[in-house]
C-alpha cells in the first residue's frame, strides 16, 4: 500500500538500522510524534513486534497508545491497523503492546521476539530497568528507541548515551523546536515569552539542557553532596552487622524495599544502604522469596503504620500475612510527611549508597519533588505522588522507624530494641 507521509529531516535516521536510537532535546521538538509515525510506517512495510514502554505505567492511559491512535488517523491507516483497549495490530501481523518497565524482573524477561522497544520519557528509566530490558531484545536486528527531555545530569540514560561513549551501533541525536515543522504557533509564543523572562528556565525546558538539581527537589542537593564526597559508589556488606529493611507496601501499585546496615559510630552514626528492590503486581510471598534469595542476615523489617489494618477480603492484616511468611514487621510511627522528609534529610547527611545495587532507589530519591501548582505558578507544600513516591516513602519509614543502636560499651554489641547487632 502507498501512504503519503512526510518525516522531518532530523528524524530520518529512524529508518536506518541501528541497535540504539536515542533522540533527546527540549520541549516542542516533535520527538514523540516522529517516533510514533516512524514505527507505524515500519509496521506497514514489514511485520514488527513493538513494546511501547515507560518506566512506570499504571494504566494504558499512561502509555503512548493514544498518540499512536492519533497518528494512525493522520496517516489514513485506520483500515490497516486495528486498535483495541490494550494493543494495536496490523493486517500483516505487526503488533504494538504497552507496559511499564518498573515491574518484577520475571515479567520483563517474559517479553519475547520483540523487534522494537520504544521507551518514552526515557529520562526516568532506572539503571536496573535498562539492565533487565536490554538482554530481552535479542532478536536479530532488534532495536531500542529512546525519546526524552533531559532533566538531570546524573540520570542513567543521559550518562549512558550522552555523557559517556554510547554503546556500539548507537544513533544519538539532539533535536529541538527548530527541527520540528509541526511546531505550533501557541508553543512558539510560550517559548519566546520564556526566553525573554527566564533565560535559565528557557535553556533547560526549550533548549533541552539538563540541570544539576531539579527545581522542587527534596533531596537533590544532599545527594549531590554525597556524590561529591564519594559516598555513592561501592558499599560492601559488613559481615558482623545485620541487614535491616524498610518497606513501602503497595496494594495495587509498587512495593519498594531499602536494605541497610547502621554503624553506631560518631555522633550521628553511619547508614549504609546496600541494596534496593521494587516491583509491582506481586504478593508478599514474592518479596519474602526475594529477601531469601539475597541471602543477607536480617535484623528489623520496618513497614508503614497501617500494616495492622485488616483487609476486608481476608480478615487478616498484612502484618499477620507477613508473619506467616517469616517476616516479622515493626511499624514506623505515624508522623506528618514533612517530619519524615526532614528525617530523611538527616539520614542522607550520614548515608553511603551502593550505586549499582541501589540504582533504582537512588533514581527515586533524585526525582522526588514537590507538586507544582499550575494555577498559582508555585510549588505546593506537599510531594508529587508519582513513580518516585514508593522508594521515597520506604526511605522515610527507614528514617523515622529505625531505632538507632544504644551502645552498651566497649567492642561487642549494640542494642536496637529489636535485636542485637554484632560490631
Amino acid at each position: 500500500m502507498t501512504v503519503d507521509a512526510s518525516m522531518p529531516a532530523a528524524f530520518r535516521g529512524l529508518f536506518e538500522p541501528h541497535r540504539y536510537k536515542v533522540f533527546y532535546g527540549g520541549r516542542g521538538g516533535g520527538k514523540s510524534r516522529a517516533f510514533a509515525r516512524a514505527l507505524l510506517l515500519t509496521g506497514v512495510q514489514r511485520p514488527v513486534r513493538v513494546l511501547c514502554a515507560r518506566e512506570v505505567q499504571n494504566s494504558i492511559r499512561d502509555s503512548v497508545k493514544r498518540l499512536l491512535d492519533d497518528e494512525i488517523g493522520r496517516l489514513g491507516l485506520g483500515g490497516y491497523y486495528a486498535s483495541t483497549d490494550a494493543e494495536i495490530r496490523g493486517r500483516n501481523g505487526s503488533l504494538f503492546i504497552f507496559a511499564g518497565l518498573r515491574m518484577s524482573p520475571e515479567r520483563i524477561k517474559s517479553f519475547e521476539a520483540l523487534t522494537h522497544c520504544w521507551i518514552e520519557e526515557a529520562e526516568t528509566v532506572s539503571e536496573r530497568s535498562l539492565d533487565l530490558l536490554i538482554p530481552t531484545m535479542r532478536a536479530e536486528g532488534s532495536e531500542i528507541w529512546m525519546s526524552f527531555n533531559p532533566a538531570r545530569v546524573n540520570s542513567p540514560v543521559w550518562q549512558r548515551f550522552v555523557v559517556k561513549a554510547a554503546p556500539p551501533d548507537s544513533l544519538v541525536r539532539k533535536v529541538g523546536w527548530r527541527d520540528n515543522p509541526w511546531f505550533p504557533d501557541e508553543l512558539r509564543r510560550e517559548m519566546e515569552h520564556c526566553k525573554a523572562t527566564d533565560p535559565d528556565k528557557y535553556d533547560h525546558i526549550w533548549e533541552g539542557n539538563p540541570v544539576l538539581v531539579a527545581a522542587g527537589s527534596y533531596y537533590g542537593r544532599l545527594l549531590q553532596q554525597a556524590e561529591e564526597a564519594g559516598r555513592i559508589g561501592t558499599v560492601p556488606v559488613e559481615p558482623n552487622l545485620l541487614v535491616n529493611t524498610a518497606w513501602d507496601l503497595g496494594m495495587s501499585d509498587s512495593t519498594a524495599i531499602w536494605f541497610f546496615q547502621f554503624l553506631p559510630v560518631g555522633h550521628f552514626g553511619e547508614w549504609r544502604f546496600l541494596d534496593y528492590y521494587e516491583a509491582s503486581g506481586e504478593g508478599l510471598a514474592h518479596y519474602a522469596a526475594v529477601l531469601a534469595q539475597k541471602g543477607y542476615r536480617y535484623g528489623v523489617h520496618i513497614g508503614p503504620h497501617d500494616l495492622a489494618v485488616r483487609e476486608l477480603g481476608t480478615g487478616k492484616s498484612r502484618i499477620e500475612t507477613a508473619r506467616g511468611l517469616g517476616l516479622n514487621f515493626v511499624t514506623a510511627p505515624q508522623l506528618p510527611v514533612a517530619d519524615g522528609i526532614e528525617g530523611v534529610r538527616q539520614v542522607l547527611g550520614a548515608a553511603w549508597f551502593d550505586r549499582e545495587r541501589c540504582g533504582q532507589g537512588l533514581q527515586s530519591l533524585w526525582a522526588y519533588q514537590r507538586e507544582w501548582d499550575d494555577v498559582r505558578s508555585c510549588f505546593k507544600p506537599h510531594p508529587l505522588h508519582d513513580w518516585t513516591s514508593h522508594g521515597a516513602d520506604a526511605m522515610r519509614y527507614a528514617a523515622v522507624g529505625f531505632r538507632r543502636p544504644e551502645t552498651l560499651g566497649g567492642r561487642g554489641t549494640a542494642k536496637t530494641g529489636y535485636d542485637l547487632l554484632e560490631w
